[in-house]
């Protein structure tokens, strides 16, 4: 599934607003009419506040229609956001709140017909009513629309999601530095515990994409706090690989952020093992699902848990992540 996106030109775009299409819309409610103020670059009232809400309520993890409509929302402001807005706590919120949609977002097999064209902002903007509450939709005619369809998807939602991350990400380092991904922690730690194959799965499954990017760096800025010993492997692994696995298309911030976390946990306690630490980086994340699976299967590649457990592991890891990645030029 591909994603249609308006290209980022420097500014966000300032222009009237469109004749109204043939399409019947829903009733154009004052949290639209303030989006397609912030859209056109002419915001009505405060669109800090504005966008601070939408964040909180994505945060609150609301109903999956609730959740559609603020991630739409913030779709359709990215690109204001990233070049007017100049809160560090409010730009910091909008990221961990699109990271945590896009983390929690399930996917959708389903084939949704019909307009896709993501470029148009307004246009979603003014079907948020229709998405969040059915019975809009229906006083408006609009229930078999196959747009509520697809902006209900979570697979699009999540798309969405990633976009608006992604040019937030993008922009952040150079106004404010790196961003604190704490937010993240529901998508991850389930009863007080860390869901290692959630978060390894999210690490491995595009290395060069702003989720996993994100993933990554959520397990390092976890390793610099005091988690409980069973979390130092899978945390370690997850950030080793996201560090070796980065190239020249990845924001700075990321790989940079990635060696400063490292090499403040790196040790190199004396053990045993020797050179059979030396894993390749392409075992790491596989060796980690291995021992944290809930259930093993007769085909599965077995690992040396002794060996993995150990700390030289490791240290052996970081050693090498270290190693395999250059410092960007500043």
């Amino acid at each position: 599934m591909t994603l249609l996106s308006d290209h980022d030109t420097g500014e966000p775009p300032r222009r009237g607003r469109h004749p109204m299409s043939v399409n019947r819309f829903p009733p154009t409610t004052g949290f639209v009419s303030n989006l397609l103020g912030i859209i056109n670059d002419y915001p009505t009232g405060d669109p800090v506040e504005l966008l601070g809400s939408v964040a909180e309520i994505l945060v609150e993890d609301p109903d999956p229609r609730m959740r559609a409509g603020q991630v739409l929302a913030l779709y359709s402001t990215r690109f204001w956001a990233v070049h007017r807005l100049r809160d560090q706590r409010i730009y910091d919120s909008l990221i961990a709140a699109t990271a945590l949609a896009d983390a929690t977002l399930d996917t959708c097999e389903e084939d949704h017909p019909g307009w896709a064209g993501l470029d148009d902002l307004e246009r979603i903007a003014r079907w948020i009513p229709a998405i969040e509450d059915p019975a809009v939709a229906a006083a408006a005619g609009l229930a078999d629309r196959d747009e509520i369809a697809l902006f209900s998807c979570p697979a699009w939602l999540r798309l969405m999601a990633q976009e608006t991350m992604k040019v937030l990400l993008a922009r952040r380092p150079a106004e404010f530095g790196m961003p604190d991904f704490s937010l993240l922690t529901p998508a991850y730690v389930v009863d007080g515990t860390l869901d290692v194959i959630e978060l390894t799965v999210n690490v491995r499954t595009d290395p060069e994409d702003t989720s996993s990017q994100v993933a990554s760096l959520w397990a390092a800025q976890r390793l610099l706090s005091d988690v409980p010993p069973s979390e130092l492997l899978p945390l370690t692994a997850a950030a080793c690989f996201g560090l070796v696995s980065q190239n020249a298309t990845a924001p700075r911030a990321v790989p940079t952020h990635l060696r400063e976390v490292l090499t403040r946990v790196a040790a190199d306690p004396p053990c045993a093992h020797g050179e059979r630490h030396d894993a390749a980086p392409d075992t790491w994340l596989a060796g980690v699902i291995y021992l944290y699976k809930p259930m093993r299967f007769d085909d599965d590649e077995p690992v040396d848990e002794e060996l993995w457990h150990c700390p030289g592991h490791r240290a052996a890891m970081i050693r090498t992540a270290l190693q395999l990645s250059t410092p960007r030029e500043r």
